[in-house]
């Protein structure tokens, strides 16, 4: 990559990282394009640890890989259609923010799996993706079945643990909030232990539950949720598309350099 290249990338970069500092009703229309109703006042994590392997691929200007993988979420369960299911609409932000840079998202989710049976299928499939980032959406289904905390617990560590020894970047993104969800004490109970390991691992987790609250305590509607009160609509997909994609933009480590006989 020349040397010009490289730094109207980093400038491109610099812009996207500004879009999520929004107040409530603020768009991102004049950077991203996004139009008015798409405004989520989108907030970071209060630790967004550093993607050294996203930032090489993105830094690098070859293709970047994101593996998104868990359960309806996921999936797009809710969803008007495929292309409006977060990791559709995550994609679609990032080529437009970053148009010089290709980015593939793969949809490994599938409806109705708790953290023990996505994991299954992440040793097994993750391998052979080479993905640049894992982004594991998790919890909700062992929070509505009861599943134990204690076993929750060790399959998230163990996974996190399988993910580290691979070398692979993993961002989590934690579950949805409704008020009916924030009355039960086993749900409320998972999302705690998940920041807790989130933290302890030096992993971002996305919180979707604080985010959802914070929203319909602005408007005083649960309008991110579909009419089965508990999936997501297009709008609430477009919300936590819009929350990952801020979060990425600050998880950008510009120390990381290319390969030699790329550079101009």
């Amino acid at each position: 990559m020349n040397t010009r290249l490289r730094f109207t990338l980093m400038g491109i970069v610099a812009a996207f990282a500004a879009f999520p500092v929004v107040a409530p009703g603020e768009t991102h229309e004049r950077q991203l394009r996004v139009t008015p109703e798409a405004s989520c006042a989108a907030t970071l994590p209060a630790h967004v640890a550093g993607l050294p392997k996203f930032s090489e691929a993105l830094l690098s200007g070859r293709s970047v890989r994101i593996v998104a993988i868990g359960s309806s979420s996921t999936e797009g369960v809710g969803a008007s259609a495929p292309t409006r299911s977060y990791p559709a609409q995550l994609r679609a932000l990032l080529n437009l923010a970053l148009p010089a840079t290709e980015f593939e998202v793969i949809n490994l989710g599938i409806g109705g799996e708790t953290a023990a049976v996505t994991v299954e299928r992440l040793r097994r499939d993750l391998p052979k993706q080479r993905p640049d980032l894992v982004i594991w959406q998790v919890g909700t289904n062992d929070g509505l079945r009861d599943v134990p905390i204690g076993d929750y617990e060790r399959t998230l560590r163990s996974a996190l643990g399988f993910l580290r020894q691979r070398g692979d970047d993993v961002m989590l993104v934690g579950m949805q909030w409704t008020r009916k969800f924030a009355a039960n004490p086993h749900y409320l109970a998972v999302r705690d232990a998940t920041a807790q390991i989130a933290g302890e691992s030096g992993v971002t987790l996305i919180s979707r539950f604080d985010a959802m609250r914070r929203l319909a305590d602005l408007s005083g509607r649960e309008d991110l949720i579909g009419p089965d009160q508990l999936h997501m609509n297009d709008r609430g997909y477009r919300c936590l598309a819009e929350q990952v994609a801020a979060t990425l933009s600050h998880a950008i480590d510009y120390s990381e350099k290319p390969p030699l006989n790329d550079q101009g």
